[in-house]
């Protein structure tokens, strides 16, 4: 399904253009399939090293005040929620006269920060505001100002119901697409032979806290016969090297660094399950996805959005969240049963085909839709 008319949509978020993460890939990709729809797509953002070629869309940034400058401030050393809001208002200074004079049918939003000066634009320039919801990035007001935009859309039935309790409406529900395209079953990468009688876990995504990389490790202590990758970085990597030392891990957890996203499915492949051990802040869960989409079972906490994205059974397991134990009888009980993993990553691909990009995309459009029919 397609819509006649074409839209001039500018798809608004300061991270698109300065960070690597699972809500700036939705956005680069959605400006791709609306392009390929002849919409005409701005992405606007921070000043920043990712920018992406993406043909037929237009790409602006704007410089901000980066928010660890503003939690330098004593009095907002912890105010992380208002330290981001800060942050984006400063981009929203340099940005806003683009938003009101650029013609835009549709300003689409991914984080409730940037509703205040969208609806602003929206004033002087008669764009309608759309606001993606991939989190829970709330701040003090933001209940005065999100009944007024014109549509929502949320990632996850999970997020949705976690959105409509903070303000009163429940979004639409859009999941994160992927591009099936890349994300397909392939040949393993071949910088990763394997270790004579070791089984192989795959672990991807940014080194935060709240991602469980540490129950992982913890797991790997009784699932003697495995070995970890651990593809990303991000700040708490120190911290998990030391803790793999002290557990005298060593010799069986690798880290990759960051790992380009061109090559993940090739990682995928050399791998025999993918852990997810995340235990907030996950409202959906797109890694997990594309891992399945490139055949490869999945082992995931209960928690969030994951119990969306996994079909559970058959595609992968679910476990308590912050539970390294029972993370480690899950795996061992796949990888003593190969008959069952391999049905299941002959299940994976087919079951991640509904997050193709295509419907994603229709339903997207269909929010647009809404908003300017309101």
């Amino acid at each position: 399904m397609t819509w006649h008319r074409c839209m001039r949509i500018a798809l608004y978020n300061l991270t698109t253009t300065t960070k690597y993460g699972g809500v700036e890939s939705f956005v680069w990709d959605l400006a791709r399939e609306l392009a390929r729809r002849d919409h005409a797509v701005t992405i606007i953002g921070g000043v920043g090293e990712r920018r992406e070629c993406v043909p037929g869309v237009q790409i602006w940034t704007f410089p901000f005040i980066d928010r660890y400058r503003i939690q330098a401030i004593p009095p907002l050393r912890r105010a992380y929620a208002e330290a981001k809001l800060l942050e984006r208002l400063s981009l929203a200074v340099a940005a806003l006269p683009e938003l009101v004079r650029g013609g835009y049918d549709i300003i689409h939003l991914q984080k409730p920060y940037d509703i205040g000066p969208a609806l602003l634009a929206r004033r002087l320039g008669g764009a309608r505001v759309v606001l993606g919801c991939h989190g829970e990035d709330f701040y003090p007001g933001d209940t005065l100002l999100a009944p007024r935009v014109d549509a929502a859309v949320s990632c996850s039935r999970f997020n949705a119901r976690t959105v409509a309790a903070r303000y009163g409406f429940e979004p639409e529900v859009v999941f994160n697409g992927i591009d099936t395209a890349l994300f397909h079953p392939v040949p393993p990468d071949p910088a990763f032979p394997r270790r004579e009688g070791m089984f192989r876990l795959l672990w991807v995504g940014r080194l935060q806290p709240w991602k469980g990389v540490d129950i992982a490790i913890h797991a790997l202590q009784h699932i003697p016969c495995a070995e970890l990758l651990v593809a990303g970085d991000g700040e708490t990597r120190a911290d998990l090297e030391r803790l793999v030392a002290n557990l005298s891990l060593a010799d069986r957890v690798r880290f990759l660094g960051s790992w380009p996203r061109g090559r993940l499915p090739a990682l995928y492949a050399a791998a025999d399950l993918l852990l997810a051990t995340s235990f907030a802040s996950e409202t959906f869960g797109i890694g997990l996805v594309e891992a399945q989409a490139c055949g490869l079972p999945v082992v995931a906490s209960r928690f969030g959005g994951f119990p969306e994205v996994i079909d559970e059974g058959r595609t992968g397991l679910l476990v308590p969240p912050r539970d390294p134990e029972a993370l480690a009888a899950a795996v061992r009980g796949l990888l003593d049963d190969p008959a069952r993993r391999v049905a299941m990553a002959g299940a994976a691909p087919a079951w991640a085909a509904r997050f193709a990009w295509p419907a994603v995309t229709d339903r997207v459009e269909a929010a647009y839709q809404a908003a300017l029919r309101r």
